[in-house]
Order: C-alpha cells, then structure tokens, then sequence
C-alpha cells in the first residue's frame, strides 16, 4: 500500500511539474509575440507600449532593417526622370531618402493639413544647410516673447519648396518645424519637421490614406530643397 501511495505521488508530482513547464513556456512565447510589435502614435514615434489607446501596428521588419542599413528601396525611375526635367538644364543634386513611415490618422486629417517628420526617425538631419537648421530653429527664442509682433514672425517661419507628388504633380507646400512639450517631461520636446500648407490637396488627389506606407526623398536644383513623395506598395506595412 505504501508503494503504491508513493508512486501515485511521483505520477502526480510529475504532471504538476510538466503542467508547470508548459505554462511557462506559454508566458515566455507570449512575452516574445509581445516585443515583436511595434505600437505606433499619431505623432509618428514607435514604442513597445501595450497602452490599448494606441494605434496597433506590425511593421515590417526586414524592411525596417534593410532602411537602417540605407539598403531601402531606391527611387522609382519616373521620379528620377520627372526631377531631370525640373532642372531644365541644371543639374540636380542626388535625391536622398528623408524618411520611411506610415502615415497616420493626423498626417491625413483636413482640420491637421500637415505631414508630420518625427526628427528622431529621419534617415540623416544632413539634407538641411546649417542656414536652413538655423532659420528653422529660431522659433525657440521667439517663444521667450509674447508680443503681437513676435507671434506674426513666428507665424513665418517656414520654408516655401517644391514637392514631387506620388501622382508627379509639382505642388508648393511649406517647410517648418514643431518643437511640442512631451507629457509627463518637465522641460523636454519632441521635435517634427512638418509639411504644411497645400498638404490636404496632396492627400485628397493622391487618395492618401492611414496606414499607407511613404518614402519622403529630397534633391535641389539650383541649391533649392525641393521633395518627393513615392508611395510605398500595400504590404511594406501591414494592420495585425
């Protein structure tokens, strides 16, 4: 009898000891899902975040690492040949990616009108001059004044360019940057390039919607910036 007490006990230890490694497992491989997700906000900014306010995103990550690499997708011919022809007769600079992203709620949004260009994701911060660094950043000690005059500068502040559509319709938008106080960050900002101005009209005649994957390229003509925006396909970004 005791025998057989005690080698009931071993079986039963047993399958509470596989029962035990079989949870385990499931909670390691379920940690491991976890952290192969990207969680992405409106302001462009990735994180590992599972706050469930959050837009939920499986990013590609091949591609992001092939972009990390600078082994991206080159430019489509067409928009090589369309950005020739803007030179009429100058030479152009090499286009040089800006940024790879999915565009999200507010980079389509009418009321936002803008394409927001998170500076901690951009390939290289090199496609500006420092002149061009220098004006765009002078928004930062306008901010110490509150006068009427200040505020119509600072209004003013933006570059006027040239972008390629990804339907290679030539449109004039505006350049500037956005330095926004982070949450919770006593003191800190989070810094965008933006693309404003005729924005809407782009996203309306190009039928750009959220989710879509864009590349930004940039060239000049003439030591002008000017743009393009190519459309990336279907599955560069995929919805989980």
């Amino acid at each position: 009898m005791f025998n057989m007490k005690g080698n009931a006990l071993d079986v039963l230890a047993a399958v509470a000891g596989r029962g035990k490694q079989i949870f385990e497992d499931h909670i390691a491989a379920t940690e491991k899902k976890r952290e192969t997700r990207i969680y992405c906000h409106d302001d462009g900014e990735a994180s590992t975040s599972t706050a469930p306010n959050k837009t939920k995103l499986n990013i590609n990550f091949p591609q992001i690492q092939a972009v990390a690499n600078g082994q991206h997708s080159p430019l489509p011919e067409e928009f090589g040949k369309f950005i020739e022809e803007m030179g009429n007769g100058k030479t152009p600079t090499p286009a040089t990616l800006v940024i790879q992203k999915c565009l999200f709620y507010t980079d389509v949004n009418p009321s936002h009108n803008r394409l927001s260009i998170p500076m901690s994701q951009i390939m290289r911060d090199d496609f500006l001059t420092d002149d061009e660094k220098r004006r765009l950043n002078e928004d930062k000690e306008r901010k110490k004044f509150n006068d009427y005059e200040d505020k119509e500068r600072k209004k003013k502040n933006f570059m006027v360019v040239k972008i390629i559509e990804p339907s290679l319709k030539l449109e004039t938008v505006k350049f500037c940057r956005w330095d926004m106080p982070k949450k919770g960050n006593c003191g800190r900002t989070s810094s965008s390039y933006v693309i404003n101005g005729n924005w809407s009209a782009i996203v309306m005649r190009n039928g750009l919607r959220k989710e879509m994957g864009v590349q930004l390229w940039c060239f000049r003509i003439d030591q002008k910036l000017c743009f393009a925006l190519v459309r990336l396909p279907r599955n560069s970004i995929m919805m989980v």
